[in-house]
């Protein structure tokens, strides 16, 4: 019997089973991934992996991992439900509650959510864990040792994953904007391209780092650098004009509704 059965092949499956790997939380030949994409087998099996293009062959492992988007939740229902036992089912699709993945594969799955976000795939990831529908506690324990392989992991209720989902789910794409902003803006101030690329990532990513690693808030970080009347003034008094922690604000809680609407498509 295999200790985790992967259904989903893609990004973060990936990602999951690499660290796992990596970091001998689990052995390759404990995890078999269910997969219909030929490519995305094939590399599964190169890690050691078991592999299978039928989901309900991964049913009679210990624990099942669905690594899929929300969208087809129903068709693997059809393949591995109802469950002919009680296990841990983890759950990494964003807008499922966890009583919907539960009605869809019967009364014996006990259902662990956990919503990750991409830097995982680099192993700087920030994943969330809740215990769902029929999970007791300990269910809980092989996600919590999965994702903080590949990342930071907090525990919360499941009634924040749609604001989780909102701030650390989709918050990569919002660091890419910023990104993708300011490579524009300094193509055109007249740096090259390829330097002023490097000079972006390199600012975010000690930015990042620096609010991660300091007791000082965003906003006394913020303060901190913003010398009155200054060059970082100007451009703050832009954004500020421009109402950027309102869009911000917005931003998210749109994303937190599309995330609740989700669990009723």
């Amino acid at each position: 019997m295999h200790t985790l059965g992967v259904i989903g092949g893609g990004n973060m499956a990936r990602a999951i089973i690499e660290g796992a790997i990596r970091r001998e939380v689990l052995k390759p030949e404990s995890i078999i991934v269910a997969e219909i994409d030929e490519a995305r087998l094939s590399e599964m099996a190169a890690l050691g992996c078991a592999v299978t293009r039928h989901a309900g062959d991964v049913v009679d492992s210990e624990q099942i991992m669905l690594a899929i988007k929300p969208q087809v939740l129903a068709e693997v229902a059809e393949a591995i439900a109802p469950l002919p036992e009680s296990k841990p089912v983890i759950s990494i699709m964003a807008g499922r509650h966890s009583g919907t993945i539960r009605t869809a594969l019967g009364e014996l799955a006990r259902v662990v959510r956990v919503m990750p976000n991409t830097p995982c795939q680099i192993g700087a990831g920030m994943s969330v864990i809740a215990l769902g529908a029929g999970a007791q506690p300990g269910d809980e324990v092989l996600a919590e040792r999965l994702f903080s392989a590949i990342g930071r992991c907090l525990t919360m209720d499941e009634s924040h994953m749609h604001s989780v989902t909102a701030v650390s789910g989709s918050g990569p794409a919002y660091l890419f904007l910023l990104a993708e902003a300011m490579e524009q803006a300094a193509d055109q101030l007249g740096l090259p391209r390829r330097d002023g690329r490097t000079l972006v990532a390199q600012t975010l990513l000690g930015a990042a780092r620096l609010l991660n690693e300091s007791d000082r808030t965003a906003a006394q970080l913020r303060q901190a650098v913003t010398s009155p009347g200054g060059t970082t003034a100007a451009a703050l008094e832009v954004m500020f004009e421009g109402e950027l922690p309102q869009i911000v604000a917005e931003a998210l809680l749109a994303a937190r509704r599309r995330g609740e609407e989700l669990d009723t498509d």
